[in-house]
């Protein structure tokens, strides 16, 4: 084994650049800034491209811009660039430098690239100890809640039940998550009846340290419980209103839905319902001659578990968002409320908008934003079936109709074919048919806006969109009347003809 002064020797004769060490500690922080490099040299690629994007410095160059410069020369695509360059002017230093900020230190270009995609309230929470496919859980989760519109949100809190609309965010998290996990409540339940201390409360919830819990709370939204060590936060996905919480906080919440007695009657008390027969079940007692290697064995096999718990799912009742649970039918009572829903009651003075014509602006149908068609595919009338197969009912009629408003006859189609004729009317239809649908998502969403406010508690962003609904609506009626109109001349000019 040489010396370090042979080894600086055979590489200054060498003629390449000298690393010198004169003692280990040199050694260990080279080494230190070395890793530090290749685990976070994307941060300084990312400036690179930032000042090449944002400066005159590529000018004569050659180069185009930056996203040439990075694909000629690095073989770099314009989504890797993109998101190379994004991170920096999220998470840097003062959102200008090569330099991460401390609290996302060792997290990866891989999980920081997914990050990019949430909010900070979220992304803060997020450390170097969860791996991509945790955070990729955290992120699917924000984006299933940015999917829900503030409108279902807010039928959702004008119907949930009064225990679920108060309380702390730590507070409606706890409760959800109990309801939702009915095997960590049980955990939990055996705590409480022994008093566990806090310390017990955060390692029954997080065993390796650090744990993100989903919990969706009617009228509320997607909560992120998140723990780590001694301390925990909830996070409102949707308004990123946060919550910092000790581990006694944590305790005190989870006391507070737990009853003594029983696990199942504790929650019955708690949830006004019987707990499913496999949440009553304990820990599994460990089998018999097992010794204590293998039970520990077993226990690190548990705990390396994915550390987030995703929301689960709503369950399928058949009842509308947010309507309580009788408990009575079964699935098949629940397939037959959703394809044969009763019809909904209208709400006085819904349509009173387009009794005042002289309070709605000028506007061309142009305007209106068409419905996506997996919306136009259950009609007004609650039947389903594709746009096509309805319109092609409704060209039916308007053909016949046609062939009436002429003679009183009906025409037989296999002898007498109306050719270009029947192709407009078919066209009519169908346009008909559309506007049909988009008349009626307008006049579905503000039957939800007059059910949820009052004049007295609407905001005016929510006034913004009634208002754009029904100009849309009154746009809809009145190019409908158009196409009546010119179906109708249509009808008298045959009728001359004939």
């Amino acid at each position: 084994m040489g010396t370090v002064e042979e080894m600086h020797a055979m590489a200054d004769a060498s003629g390449t650049e000298v690393l010198a060490f004169a003692r280990y500690p040199d050694l260990e922080r080279a080494a230190d800034r070395t890793a530090a490099k290749i685990k976070e040299g994307f941060m300084e690629m990312g400036y690179i491209l930032k000042v090449a994007r944002d400066t005159d410095i590529l000018a004569g160059s050659g180069y185009a811009g930056h996203e040439e410069f990075a694909e000629k020369r690095y073989g770099l695509d314009k989504g890797t660039v993109s998101r190379y360059i994004r991170i920096v002017e999220r998470f840097s230093v003062g959102g200008s430098s090569h330099v991460l900020q401390e609290r996302y230190r060792n997290i990866g270009f891989a999980k920081l690239s997914l990050m990019l995609h949430m909010p900070d309230a979220i992304a803060e929470e997020i450390t170097g100890s969860y791996s991509k496919q945790e955070v990729q859980a955290i992120k699917e989760e924000v984006d299933a809640e940015h999917a829900v519109s503030d409108i279902e949100v807010a039928i959702e809190a004008a119907e949930a039940p009064e225990p679920e609309r108060g309380g702390s965010l730590l507070e409606r998290a706890v409760r959800q998550l109990g309801r939702e996990q009915q095997s960590l409540y049980h955990r939990l339940h055996d705590i409480y009846t022994v008093d566990g201390t806090a310390a017990m409360v955060m390692d029954t919830l997080a065993p390796q340290g650090d744990a993100v819990y989903m919990v969706r709370v009617p009228g509320t939204g997607r909560l992120m419980l998140s723990l780590s060590g001694d301390a925990a936060s909830v996070t409102n996905v949707r308004s990123c209103e946060k919550e910092r919480c000790s581990a006694e906080d944590v305790r005190a919440a989870v006391a507070g839905i737990m009853y003594p007695g029983p696990v199942k009657e504790s929650w019955q008390q708690e949830y006004g319902e019987p707990i499913e027969p496999m949440a009553e079940a304990g820990p599994e007692p460990a089998a018999d001659g097992q010794d204590g290697k293998a039970a520990s064995a077993q226990q690190k096999g548990k705990r390396k578990a994915s550390k987030v718990v995703k929301a689960a799912p709503p369950k399928a009742s058949g009842k509308k968002p947010g309507q309580a649970s009788d408990g009575a039918g079964g699935p098949a009572k629940a397939v037959a409320e959703e394809a044969h829903p009763e019809p909904e009651e209208q709400l006085p003075g819904q349509m009173g908008i387009v009794d005042f014509p002289e309070a709605i602006p000028d506007a061309h149908y142009e305007e209106i934003i068409e419905a996506p068609l997996a919306d136009a595919a259950k009609g007004p009338d609650g039947e389903a079936g594709a746009p096509e197969e309805r319109a092609a009912d409704v060209a039916g009629t308007e053909a016949a109709s046609m062939a009436a408003g002429a003679g009183g006859t009906t025409v037989d189609r296999d002898v007498q074919s109306c050719g270009k004729e029947e192709e407009a009317a078919v066209d009519a239809a169908l346009r008909m048919e559309e506007l049909w649908m988009e008349a009626w998502g307008h006049l579905e969403g503000l039957r939800k806006y007059f059910a949820v406010w009052d004049s007295r508690s609407i905001p005016m962003e929510s006034l913004e969109k009634i208002y754009q609904d029904a100009v849309s609506l009154e746009v809809g009626i009145e190019r409908m009347m158009d196409m009546k109109e010119e179906e109708r001349d249509g009808q008298e000019h045959h009728a001359q003809q004939g």
